[in-house]
């Protein structure tokens, strides 16, 4: 994982860990979007809600809190100043609040005032603009049995993150551990580790693209579809025919079109498909699967011109043989190539691509609560672990009776058959 030296101090994005950095005239065309902050807030301040009526877990007696949330959650554009410290920026949709140009802190409960209401400023959580976006695709078009599928319960599972994170802060030697602007995870959100440089400082400034893929811009991928074509290249061609192959493919090509997509269907996996080809689809079968996202929705944005183009000058220059689509297809679906293996892969596809995935593959796992079974670590000084109170189940759906749950207790949500 990424030394903790890299982020000490700084803002990071809620969804994909790295840094969201101040505007600065070093960043180009290319990296300004991490300077480009978002920043989550609920409205109907459900959480806050909940904490006084609740207690915090404490309230024992307490009756149900029936909550209507009618107000979705609020997207604010900003910019970081230093630290938690961001700048609003308005668009035409928010200008009635007001709030251009006011300073604001991420990750910070502001409560009520002294008149009773609440504060006008309320609980920001940062994200990069562009991961957000990237999620909001992978919330509502994933064909997965996923936890989070709205903003709302986004949100949910960034505050129950800070909420357990903040419990570790808290419960640590005062004056020695500043609050963190950064959730740390267990996967380290599937970064790589890099050793520090022979100086022995670990520095944020990249010594290679290559190395910093997981900061690429997600959304829009120059030649995206062109580098991943250029695969079929280097690929073992298409596997002659085999004998048994043969019914299959004739009856699966005569059924009707709805009747092969939902064959087609069951080839979708969360943890991708085996390399091993075995012929059973034509390859046309394939390259289909590949541009209609049926297998692949993260490739959203393939250029069907590219496609056909390729295809033309490949049957021009290759005659009878076939191009692979079907393992092209399979390596695509699999994870690996977007996490563990980027620099030395031998499927090679643009870095804005790989960051995509990594995103894909963190809002795919989110649920509310998933940072509860993390054991606190030592260098928290905590004697007894601490604990917070269960609002939501992994869903995002109201819990009753409240309870409090010590962190790094696990199997809390599978006992109560949650989801």
């Amino acid at each position: 994982m990424p030394g903790l030296s890299l982020y000490e101090g700084k803002l990071c994005c809620a969804i994909c860990g790295d840094v969201i950095s101040p505007q600065s005239s070093e960043f180009t065309e290319a990296t300004n979007w991490q300077t480009e902050a978002v920043l989550l807030s609920d409205p109907a301040r459900e959480f806050e809600q909940l904490e006084e009526h609740y207690r915090g877990g404490k309230r024992k007696a307490a009756p149900r809190l029936e909550l209507r949330t009618t107000e979705d959650i609020r997207k604010t554009r900003a910019h970081v100043i230093e630290g938690d410290r961001l700048r609003l920026v308005s668009t035409e949709a928010d200008e009635d609040l007001g709030r251009d140009g006011e300073e604001v802190r991420a990750n910070h409960s502001y409560g009520r005032l002294e008149s009773g209401q609440w504060d006008p400023t309320p609980y920001y959580i940062a994200t990069h603009g562009a991961c957000l976006e990237v999620a909001e695709i992978t919330m509502r078009d994933s064909p997965h049995n996923i936890a989070v599928r709205d903003l709302r319960t986004l949100w949910k599972v960034l505050r129950m993150r800070f909420e357990v994170s903040d419990s570790h802060y808290m419960g640590s030697i005062s004056g020695i551990v500043p609050q963190p602007q950064r959730i740390n995870m267990p996967h380290s959100y599937y970064m790589l580790f890099r050793p520090p440089l022979a100086t022995g400082i670990e520095t944020a400034a990249p010594r290679s693209e290559a190395e910093r893929w997981e900061a690429a811009y997600p959304l829009c991928v120059p030649d995206m579809t062109t580098a991943i074509l250029e695969n079929l290249r280097n690929l073992p061609p298409a596997p002659t025919d085999i004998p048994e192959a043969a019914p299959f493919r004739k009856g699966f090509v005569t059924l009707p079109a709805e009747l092969r997509d939902q064959v087609c269907s069951f080839l979708v996996s969360r943890r991708g498909m085996p390399s091993s080809c075995n012929g059973l689809m034509p390859q046309w079968v394939w390259r289909e699967l590949l541009l209609d996202g049926t297998c692949l929705p993260f490739l959203w944005d393939l250029d069907v011109a590219v496609v056909r183009n390729f295809c033309a000058r490949w049957d021009q220059d290759h005659n009878d043989e076939e191009p692979n689509w079907e393992l092209l297809v399979r390596k695509l679906s699999q994870q690996a190539w977007c996490v563990w293996d980027a620099e030395s892969s031998s499927l090679k596809v643009p870095n804005g691509l790989r960051n995509r995935r990594r995103i894909w593959k963190l809002v795919e796992e989110m649920y509310v609560g998933d940072f509860m079974p993390v054991t606190p670590t030592e260098r928290f000084g905590l004697v007894d672990p601490p604990a917070v109170p269960l609002y939501w189940d992994r869903g995002g759906d109201s819990l009753f009776p409240v309870v409090r749950a010590a962190v790094g207790r696990r199997g809390y949500y599978e006992r109560r058959a949650l989801i």
